[in-house]
């Protein structure tokens, strides 16, 4: 099954147009919904999923039965068309007539209504089409649905500008301070007296201790976990962001990163050995499809890769904010991410332009809980991000 999405939408045509069945958009629609919950895998639960989406009567099962086998299980026969004339057919191109094949009425008479011959009432002939409001829906269920579209081919991190983003995560590494460290390090202010280094500094004074030596746990670098948007809507984008993430998770093994389209994906050791001039590895359904936010990053949070974020992590979301998924999904991530970590930054490639607002769903359900909302597409803006970070982060 190459599409999904698209087999549905012609197999619930097919049972309109062929069957009479009394079923629509609508139907395709709550088809796919219904396969959400079962495993595409498994044919009985698929076919179980579709019956009691598309049929509306005990009549109209074994005719589905009869119309499930053929377009799914013999590609080869196609479904069949008894009583109705063939679909599409152009003057000159009709299809050889098989005498074994039921007599079909001409064009201008509707067929025959009678029990004796088991058929249902004719249904005006439409082809199944999606209006414009449902455009968006659509698209994101072929995003989350058919593996051709919600896959795109690997990214390449170019080479070029490489130096000044390793320059902007040096820098933001070495403003941001958080946690304190386990050893003790000499620190004039710290809590604890140092006597081997007050002993060993009094023999320049002739045994008298002048200076007094302290102890401290001096201040560490973060955590950084960063997360990067793959979807079809982010990708003209996201070149500048692994750039930055690949320099970053080089300059400090404290960091992690991850993208996510309709699943997540770990590249944090990708980015550490990458080799320019060459693409990433395979990110399957991670990279390139529709956008699944909510429920990536509430995978991410209650997954192991989840469970270091603490006090002392900073975590960088790369977004645009369009979500076509359960918006509660992502307000308890947003929720626990702000809870657990030091900050939450956002990065809208979009918030740099005049006169934008952040307006989508997904927006405006991840702003209240973000520290720092901005926008980075160049080494100059994630430079800038090492003097605004510090000032927002939870101490």
């Amino acid at each position: 099954m190459n599409d999904l999405t698209s087999n549905i939408a012609e197999f619930v045509g097919g049972l309109r147009s062929d069957y009479g069945f009394p079923v629509g958009t609508g139907e395709a629609f709550d088809a796919l919904r219904a396969i959400e919950f079962v495993n595409v895998t498994d044919g009985a639960r698929v076919r179980c999923a579709l019956r009691l989406t598309c049929c509306t009567s005990p009549d109209e099962i074994e005719l589905f039965e009869e119309a499930f086998d053929a377009f799914f299980l013999d590609p080869n026969r196609g479904v069949a068309s008894p009583a109705y004339a063939p679909r599409h057919t152009r003057p000159g191109k009709e299809p050889p007539t098989d005498k074994r094949a039921p007599k079909r009425p001409p064009a201008d008479e509707p067929p025959h209504d009678s029990e004796s011959e088991g058929t249902t009432a004719l249904v005006e002939e439409q082809p199944l089409a999606i209006d414009d409001d449902n455009a968006l829906a659509w698209q994101a269920l072929r995003a989350r649905f058919s593996p051709e579209v919600a896959r795109s081919a690997p990214p390449e991190i170019p080479e070029a500008g490489f130096d000044a983003m390793r320059s902007a995560a040096n820098a933001l590494t070495s403003s941001v301070r958080l946690g304190r460290a386990r050893r003790w390090k000499p620190d004039p202010h710290g809590p604890r007296f140092d006597v081997r280094r007050t002993l060993r500094g009094s023999l320049h004074t002739g045994g008298d201790p002048v200076d007094l030596h302290r102890l401290g746990h001096p201040h560490r670098n973060p955590r950084f976990v960063v997360l990067i948007d793959g979807s079809r809507s982010m990708a003209e984008h996201a070149t500048p962001m692994l750039q930055f993430a690949a320099a970053l998770c080089r300059r400090t093994r404290r960091a992690r990163a991850y993208v996510f389209s309709t699943a997540l994906r770990d590249i944090t050791l990708e980015l550490r050995g990458y080799r320019f001039g060459k693409p990433l590895n395979d990110l399957g359904e991670a990279w390139g499809g529709g956008t699944r936010l909510g429920a990536s990053l509430l995978e991410f949070v209650r997954s192991r890769s989840g469970r270091p974020i603490s006090d002392d992590t900073v975590v960088i979301i790369f977004s645009d904010g369009l979500d076509a998924g359960d918006p509660a999904k992502l307000e308890r991530a947003m929720h626990d991410l702000q809870r657990r970590a030091a900050a939450v930054v956002w990065l809208n490639p979009h918030a740099q332009t005049p006169g934008y607002e952040p307006s989508a769903r997904g927006m405006q359900i991840a702003l209240p809980h973000v520290a720092l909302f901005a926008s980075a597409t160049s080494a100059a803006g994630f430079r800038r991000l090492a003097t605004r970070i510090p000032r927002v982060v939870r101490r």
